[in-house]
């Protein structure tokens, strides 16, 4: 009886309820919206500098990263690798030789990191090869060693595939060394920052110039990103005079992003459940002041408050009951749309870029929201309409029988 009296209620001013009903949806898909767009981010951010040049996780000699010398190559490399690829969660491995240089062509000058690598093993570890304008990843050339340079930096240096580009740097006895390059191809990542710094070349190439027979760094990407931790645990523990990081170590920003995610998709969630209490009680309030005469007269006839009480929650509850499950569902139908084709933001490309962001988005939200969504819902009605319910409790029925 209650229930019926209830939801005939809410139809009795289809204007106000309908308002409130669409108010109370769009502030959820809102909400929803907004938290997804920002989670993918954060994720598209953490996956690019992941597949990037950060990896799940790096080995370096302990001496490397305080002193950054050259002849701090990694001691145990050949066993660090044996155990590496034997690992059943190992996607990819790669070796890395890594020394400050000073770039130079016919048209400019700048500061770089030489990166020696094996083509074949960093494919697997860096998208790098997937960047290029031509594909072709080191490959041999003719005469001169092979170069990979960022769009960014053949900009600055003026340069172009098939320019000869010269790199300057001490070797491993101390002395000045050069080394000639031809430019091969030009990529570019999703991280101009990263691009501007960092040039490819290979690492019997490098080791030939340099003298420095090994490597800085070593990178690995695992199968399942859940095991990083696990995984770093056992290297440390086979290979304790090693520094080992993972991602989260190497890059803390990253790290840091998650949790501030956190904290705002908490904030935004209070935000749309604010709206809703809000929407509730404004609404719920009116009716119980429009209706002072029926509720006197309710009361009068016998009706008891409890009764009251509950017809105006229920009342709130079915109000919040058809308005939830269409801002969540509005939000599921956006979300699985634009995170598949993406959200394109190609007019703000260059400034995503400088924080390592490409200019196509796929917000994604995870599943547990929609529930936490829902239950937030109905228990924001419950407690929003206590005060209408209070209210209508507190009303005299002498007097609101003789009101207009």
């Amino acid at each position: 009886m209650i229930f019926k009296i209830a939801f005939k209620n809410i139809w009795r001013n289809k204007l106000r309820s309908w308002t409130v009903i669409i108010a109370i949806s769009l502030g959820i898909f809102g909400g929803l919206a907004v938290i997804s767009t920002a989670t993918g981010l954060s994720d598209m951010r953490q996956n690019n500098a992941i597949r990037t040049y950060v990896s799940h996780i790096q080995v370096h000699d302990s001496a490397y990263l305080k002193y950054s010398g050259l002849n701090d190559v990694i001691t145990q490399e050949k066993g660090i690798l044996s155990f590496i690829k034997k690992h059943p969660n190992t996607e990819g491995v790669s070796t890395r030789l890594r020394i400050e240089s000073f770039i130079q062509t016919a048209g400019g000058t700048s500061g770089v990191i030489l990166n020696g690598i094996n083509p074949e093993d960093e494919k697997q570890v860096t998208n790098i090869a997937e960047k290029l304008q031509q594909g072709n990843f080191l490959k041999t050339y003719k005469r001169k060693p092979p170069i990979l340079i960022s769009e960014k930096l053949a900009t600055k240096l003026n340069a172009k595939i098939k320019t000869t580009i010269q790199c300057s740097f001490t070797d491993a006895n101390g002395l000045s060394a050069t080394g000639v390059f031809k430019v091969v191809d030009i990529f570019s990542t999703s991280n101009s920052m990263y691009d501007e710094v960092n040039a490819f070349v290979r690492l019997e190439d490098l080791q030939a110039i340099s003298s420095v027979y090994g490597s800085h760094e070593i990178a690995i990407t695992l199968k399942d990103e859940e095991q990083v931790e696990r995984f770093r645990e056992e290297l440390i523990a086979h290979f304790p005079e090693q520094h080992i990081a993972s991602w989260r170590g190497i890059a803390p920003e990253l790290g840091y992003a998650d949790k501030m995610m956190d904290l705002v998709m908490s904030i935004f969630l209070v935000i749309i459940m604010l709206a809703l209490a809000f929407g509730i009680v404004n609404t719920m309030l009116m009716a119980v002041l429009e209706r002072k005469k029926e509720l006197g007269m309710l009361i009068s006839v016998g009706m008891n408050k409890r009764k009251v009480f509950w017809m105006i929650v229920w009342e709130s509850i079915f109000l919040s009951l058809i308005a939830g499950p269409l801002g969540i569902v509005a939000s599921y139908l956006a979300i699985q749309f634009f995170g598949t084709h993406g959200i394109d933001l190609s007019f703000a490309a260059e400034g995503l870029r400088s924080v390592g962001l490409e200019s196509v988005i796929f917000p994604t939200l995870n599943a547990n929201y929609y529930i936490l969504i829902s239950v937030l819902v109905v228990s924001t009605s419950i407690l929003s309409c206590i005060y209408p319910a209070l209210k209508a409790l507190k009303l005299n029925p002498a007097e609101t029988l003789r009101t207009a």
